[in-house]
């Protein structure tokens, strides 16, 4: 639990209104933890319950003014939750783009691994190119263009069901080559 010096807390503003903020904090500190704790990573709760009063505290403000205390620490810590998952899933994908062009890159490729990539991946073009045109140019541009099925059909001129039925077709062949 943190501990709260009487000195510390009029070095940031007028005692009085700290003491509000402070004992609202310590009121609500058990109940926003379990608020974060069903939340999210049990882990991290902890860390933004402690942010809550920081911030709060940094904002500076009259806490006199708030009707709610309880509201403004729960409403605070709810936000400082999103941010917290936000910068989470943000590092995530970094990770996951560095370690796939770790994958791509390193230099020790296993020459079967590569050989097995080669030989499907020429099974594919093998296999593709016994569709019929229109039905190989719609999964083409729905795959590797990434247009969607308004777009082909537009570009085609035909229905966009009938694009549905190309890369469905396609699809199902691929997959019976890869088998």
């Amino acid at each position: 639990m943190i501990e709260f010096e009487p000195a510390s807390l009029t070095r940031y503003g007028d005692s009085n209104s700290m003491d509000r903020l402070t004992r609202s904090f310590l009121e609500a500190r058990d109940d926003l933890l379990r608020f974060l704790k069903r939340r999210g990573r049990r882990s991290a709760a902890e860390d933004i319950v402690q942010n809550v009063w920081l911030k709060l505290r940094e904002r500076g403000g009259d806490p006199q003014s708030w009707e709610e205390p309880r509201a403004v620490l729960f409403t605070t810590a709810a936000n400082l939750k999103i941010d917290a998952y936000r910068r989470e899933a943000v590092a995530e994908q970094a990770l996951g783009k560095e370690a796939a062009l770790w994958a791509v890159n390193r230099p020790e490729v296993d020459p079967e691994a590569q050989a097995d990539a080669a030989g499907r991946l020429e099974r594919l073009s093998t296999a593709l190119a016994q569709l019929p045109p229109q039905c190989r140019q719609a999964f083409l541009m729905n795959r590797i263009d990434e247009l969607t099925h308004a777009q082909i059909a537009a570009l085609l001129g035909i229905s966009t069901k009938t694009v549905q039925r190309h890369i469905e077709r396609a699809l199902r062949l691929c997959v019976q080559v890869l088998e």
